[in-house]
């Protein structure tokens, strides 16, 4: 293998693997295979600090800390321990003037270049930056002292430091803030397409799988559909491996990207050696130095894969690698891991488990494990594939595809096929992003409320005549049409359909007799519906006589009669 391609694998990776034996020197070359070609780019987000920088927290400590940034052009102090609330004085320290402000944050948001701090003043709210007439009306970063931190996310905005009285982690802190005056990028890690998400419709709540899960605070809801504030957003990736759509979508490296670079390295790890490899994802920079001595140490058939984040590939990137012919999938959490991001992954796993159980493959064949556990003894097994298909095992060959669940189904439909003798049916742990909508016939009235809010084209209206259908491939289980039911008539079952065709016919839930008009006979309705308002509505002073008449007329013949009468 060339200089160039280990190199190329080293910067992948984060560190140099071992090549003394043959396994380990096939399976650099498999990576340099795989890896081979860049990537596609993504757009970038922009930053601009004028280096001003507010320390909150008591004055003492908080005097102390802007000792120590001399370097620093623009410092303030929000004393929190002031006795004059909104008060402000000018102290000198170390031969400069520093602004110091006596109160109790009651708000703050924001990132580097941009926060915004709101204080009580004189019993009322004001801007802190405005009422100092800072440049920019804003602060550019904040140095928060207080053993409680104002801000509690998992992953704190950019710019925002929170020590929590850790000397080490004031020091880096203080380090990196004299760092942070001029114009900054970073990539923008995720895509949002508002076309296809099921957060909601017409006033209904939805899936809200994605706000569960970003540990930044980086998605809020916007209405009906998800707004990505892209300067939070710091690439965790949970988000797009929740998101049952794919509305949510990981940007760099995107999805085709990820899987032809898998398939490339499986296949190539397969024609090197004649062996079924297994694959440890991990994710970002400071992973690759906390593991890079592990992962050398892992069997030689083990593929470490490094991802931007842990989080960024989920369930159709680990159905995928199954189909290209890896044994097991096994992701690897750090300390630092946000522990929202560890709790996606985990259900995740069990619901890609539930899967390849089904269809024979072992329990905890996708697996999510901490840093701190002795790494290699997951793989104390020779590779080669566990899952007894009564023949021979043919990895798949599809190319990366963008769609992600055209990714999905494409997994499970050659999972599906090597299984054999698969069951007709899966069932899947609630909330799994696959199965049907049951629809109660006694209770629908056909009313359609359903399908005008149904994200995926799921559920289906027919044009012809009352009827109901369904095409339980596209169903994402968001709940969206049992929420708006008002019969609550309709409940959600999360399962799999092996075979391909039966979750890709569109079938009857539930269809009625249209009733027609009684003045012009045209179809307006069902018999249902009428058979229910004659119900509801048969003691009713409003409808008694013509009243009731007039419920069983069209839109039209309605008004011609009333304005006649």
């Amino acid at each position: 293998m060339s200089a160039g391609a280990a190199e190329r694998v080293a910067d992948f990776l984060g560190f140099d693997l071992p090549n003394d034996s043959a396994g380990q020197q096939a399976r650099l070359q498999a990576l340099a295979t795989g890896l081979a070609g860049e990537v596609t780019p993504t757009s970038l987000v922009a930053f601009s600090s004028g280096g001003v920088l507010a320390i909150i927290g008591p004055l003492p400590p908080a005097l102390a800390v802007a000792q120590d940034l001399q370097g620093l052009d623009g410092c303030l102090v929000l004393a929190t321990d002031g006795a004059d609330p909104g008060k402000t004085e000018i102290r000198e320290i170390g031969g400069r003037s520093l602004p110091v402000v006596s109160g109790k944050p009651a708000a703050i948001q924001g990132f580097l270049g941009k926060f915004e701090i709101t204080i009580a003043r004189g019993g009322s709210e004001i801007d802190l930056a405005k009422a100092m007439e800072l440049p920019g009306g804003t602060v550019d970063m904040v140095l928060d002292l207080l053993r409680a931190p104002l801000l509690t996310t998992e992953v704190l905005p950019p710019g925002y430091f929170a020590p929590r009285g850790d000397s080490v982690a004031l020091d880096e802190a203080c380090q990196s803030i004299q760092e942070l005056k001029g114009q900054f990028e970073k990539p923008q890690y995720v895509l949002y397409d508002p076309d296809i998400c099921a957060h909601g419709a017409r006033g209904i709540n939805g899936c809200r799988r994605c706000l569960d899960v970003c540990p930044a605070d980086a998605l809020s809801t916007a209405g009906e559909r998800i707004s990505v504030e892209t300067h939070l957003c710091q690439g965790m990736g949970s988000c797009s491996s929740a998101c049952p759509t794919g509305a949510l979508s990981y940007a760099y490296p995107n999805r085709v990207d990820t899987l032809n670079r898998l398939r490339r390295t499986i296949a190539e790890f397969g024609r090197q050696t004649g062996l079924v490899p297994d694959v440890a994802f991990f994710g970002g920079e400071e992973s690759s130095a906390v593991l890079s001595e592990r992962l050398a140490q892992i069997p030689d058939h083990v593929i470490p894969w490094r991802s931007e984040e842990v989080g960024s590939a989920g369930p159709e990137v680990w159905l995928s690698a199954i189909a290209y012919g890896v044994r097991s999938v096994t992701v690897i959490t750090l300390p630092r891991t946000p522990q929202s991001v560890c709790t996606a992954a985990e259900r995740q796993a069990r619901e890609v488990n539930a899967v390849l159980t089904g269809l024979g493959w072992p329990g905890e064949t996708v697996r999510v494990i901490p840093a701190d556990e002795d790494i290699a003894s997951h793989w104390l097994s020779s590779g080669g594939h566990t899952q007894d298909t009564g023949h021979e095992f043919k990895p798949a060959t599809y190319a990366g595809i963008d769609d992600k669940r055209a990714v999905l189904r494409a997994a499970i439909d050659h999972l599906v096929a090597q299984a054999g003798d698969a069951p007709a049916e899966i069932a899947l742990p609630a909330g799994t992003p696959f199965g049907e909508a049951r629809v109660d016939t006694e209770k629908c009235t056909l009313c359609m409320g359903c399908v005008s809010v149904c994200p995926a084209g799921a559920i289906l209206d027919n044009k012809d005549r009352p009827c109901l259908s369904f095409i339980e491939w596209n169903c994402v289980q968001c709940g969206l049409c049992e929420n708006t039911c008002p019969e609550k008539a309709i409940s959600l079952n999360a399962r799999l359909l092996t075979d391909s065709n039966a979750r890709m016919e569109r079938r009857v839930l539930n269809e009625d007799e249209p009733f027609k008009c009684l003045g012009c006979a045209k179809p307006f309705t069902t018999q249902r519906m009428i058979q229910k308002m004659e119900e509801k509505l048969a003691g009713h002073r409003m409808f008694q006589g013509d009243g009731m008449r007039r419920l069983k007329l069209c839109e039209d013949c309605r008004v011609k009669e009333m304005f006649e009468a």
